[in-house]
């Protein structure tokens, strides 16, 4: 068995055997701070808690270069296991993610803002391993380009990327700002032109506001608007560039896309209209334990799902409410048989449900064990970005039955990790509103039974009473928190949103008022 270790951006630790990936854990869940960094402890003692140390044979560390504080934390539990520690490059790893696809061979692209001096690599990957075959580096940083314009426009770099992405869908003229950042065929590489990254391209961003007579300190929505499609335009055509350039030498059309900025759901589409595209659940920096590990195990790696996490258990709910968490609430235990009908039914008379049981996800995306679902209205949407405290223009994704997306989606695909936005159809847009961003897209979850059967029972008692195969599905935190984790966690969420919630096999409900 082989424990995986990343201690930096998003922090988490993992546990893969010879053919599976039994979990996966980010530090933020415990700890409650979103992308926790440092080294994943409370994970760790989790994951050694249900597993033990006994069986563990290797420890695995995303990413090459740390010191001080950082690097005693590893030492001190490689002492605590008395096993061999290798160290991997922080890119390395992302790409080893290429292993949970199906492909005998592709393009692996990486991307992010930066790690171990590297922001973007390119490699072949094959049965036999993975051939890098270009790299920018931390200067000529795609990723770091696209968090600056995030901060000019007054959201958290690192965090809320997604905004931009959200604010490009609106209607609206491009800002030409000029050439800032592009991909060049010459040296293989993105090249900045700007020179400089972090606060230094966040100040540079600004001056370039200001001469074209914008106010960086204050734009109204129409103005982030036209930013946004900017550095959405400049991201989507850069990428393609490189993808272009290298599947046409190699002669290779499926690409795995990993790295923070596979997030970028709209980048993906582009993509995936061109090429045979795969982009890991846990994208993000989360994945580098994970991708640590892969790259010790020969063979392919089954991932059936991202249930890899923290554990409900009924036991210690029954706790919680002979220690009198749950006095003001109606509690119903009930049985495995009887979720989907009674969940069902709630979400007919209009009730919002905050779903925790079984295993957390992991990766940004919860998928029917930590969701909050409801019918998929405008009013639900309203309601809802109210109660998370969410920007109003960002929009909410849903679930739908495998068997039924071509009646609701344009050219679909299966997409059980809600990496990829379609266009919905025209003549479901109205009965689906509450799911349909600006642009006529959505992000959906697309659920096949054996995915996740409590879920998509649910789903499907919906859709054999009213004919309709989709919920509104967004994760359950109070946004700018981390996903929900434990019992008590999804408790006090519960509190602030919501109607009902299934936690574990007990069914919590407010009154109606």
């Amino acid at each position: 068995m082989i424990l995986g270790i990343h201690d930096g951006h998003n922090s988490s630790a993992s546990l893969t055997s010879e053919r599976e990936i039994e979990y996966a854990i980010s530090e933020e869940r415990f700890t409650r701070r979103k992308n926790q960094r440092g080294f994943p402890s409370k994970a760790v003692d989790y994951i050694l808690g249900e597993k033990g140390n006994g069986d563990i044979d290797l420890i695995t560390v995303g990413g090459m270069f740390r010191r001080g504080k950082r690097l005693r934390a590893i030492k001190e539990f490689q002492k605590r296991l008395n096993v061999p520690v290798l160290y991997f490059h922080h890119h390395l790893c992302h790409a080893a993610l290429y292993k949970l696809s199906d492909f005998r061979e592709c393009l692996v692209v990486t991307i992010d803002g930066g790690g171990d001096a590297l922001s973007a690599t390119v490699s072949i990957g094959s049965k036999k391993g993975l051939e890098i075959i270009a790299q920018s580096d931390i200067i000529d940083s795609l990723g770091d380009f696209y968090a600056s314009v995030t901060e000019v426009l007054g959201f958290k770099p690192m965090e809320d990327e997604g905004k931009v992405m959200c604010l490009s869908s609106y209607p609206g003229e491009e800002l030409d700002m000029g050439v800032i950042i592009d991909y060049d065929s010459r040296i293989k590489s993105f090249k900045n032109y700007l020179g400089v990254v972090g606060q230094e391209s966040t100040k540079a961003l600004r001056r370039i506001l200001q001469g074209l007579k914008i106010d960086p300190s204050y734009m109204d929505f129409a103005t982030k608007v036209r930013v946004a499609k900017y550095a959405q335009r400049v991201l989507e055509d850069a990428v393609l560039k490189m993808i272009k350039d290298f599947s046409e030498e190699t002669g290779i059309d499926k690409v795995v896309f990993s790295g923070g900025v596979a997030q970028n759901v709209k980048l993906n589409r582009r993509i995936g209209e061109i090429y045979d595209l795969y982009v890991p659940p846990f994208m993000g920096d989360e994945g580098l334990s994970v991708g640590s590990t892969l790259l010790q195990i020969k063979g392919d790696v089954n991932l059936r799902d991202t249930y890899l996490g923290y554990n409900i258990l009924n036991e210690r709910v029954e706790e919680l409410i002979e220690r009198g968490y749950l006095r003001d609430y109606k509690v119903t235990y009930l049985e495995e048989g009887e979720i989907a009908e009674t969940l069902g039914n709630l979400l007919l008379e209009d009730r919002i449900l905050c779903i925790c049981r079984g295993r957390m996800e992991f990766g940004p995306r919860a998928l029917g064990n930590r969701s909050i679902v409801a019918l998929p209205t405008r009013e639900n949407r309203e309601k809802l970005s109210r109660l998370l405290r969410r920007d109003s223009f960002m929009p909410f994704a849903p679930t739908i039955l495998y068997e039924h997306v071509e009646d609701y989606l344009l050219d679909p695909k299966y997409c059980p990790f809600m990496t990829m936005v379609f266009e919905v159809r025209e003549e479901v847009k109205e009965r689906i509103e509450g799911v349909v961003h600006v642009d006529n897209t959505t992000r959906p979850q697309t659920l096949k039974r054996d995915f996740n059967r409590v879920y998509y029972d649910t789903i499907n008692y919906l859709y054999q009473s009213i004919d309709l195969p989709v919920v509104l599905n967004t994760s359950f935190n109070i946004h700018g928190e981390p996903i929900v984790c434990t019992e008590l966690e999804g408790i006090r969420t519960f509190r602030a949103v919501g109607d009902a919630l299934l936690l574990g096999n007990w069914l919590i409900e407010k009154e109606i008022r």
